[in-house]
């Protein structure tokens, strides 16, 4: 049963195994051909915590859709759109410090740059 699930998503059956105990997430690509074999989406429950994985800690923070703090909207978008904080800086024009910054509630855009990133994310 194993063995066809893993050759199904294309995996082998130690990463279906490490997906089953929590030790690791699918990458982004993997997420969608889960989410088609299961017919539901495992991945937006906030009580997954962080196993080890390559991708961003984000899987959790997307089921996090009420926040109203403008840095946790951003890296909600940001994560939607699939982009690293570096790639969303660079077509922003913004400096990856300042991003970085803002999602971590360092810092909090100033009225103008929050105008040119609510756009450009295309945020209310």
């Amino acid at each position: 049963m194993q063995a066809e699930a893993a050759g199904k998503l294309g995996v082998s059956t130690v990463t279906l195994s490490k997906w089953e105990c929590d030790r690791r997430y699918p990458a982004w690509p993997k997420q969608a051909k889960v989410i088609a074999y299961l017919g539901y989406n495992p991945f937006d429950d906030p009580m997954l915590g962080r196993p080890l994985a390559n991708e961003t800690p984000g899987v959790p923070f997307l089921a996090l859709k009420s926040s109203r703090q403008i840095g946790d909207r951003i890296r909600l978008r940001r994560l939607q759109l699939r982009k690293t904080r570096s790639q969303l800086a660079h077509e922003t024009c913004l400096s990856l410090k300042t991003l970085w910054n803002w999602e971590h509630h360092k810092r909090t855009p100033s009225p103008r740059l929050r105008g040119v990133i609510m756009a450009a994310l295309k945020l209310k």
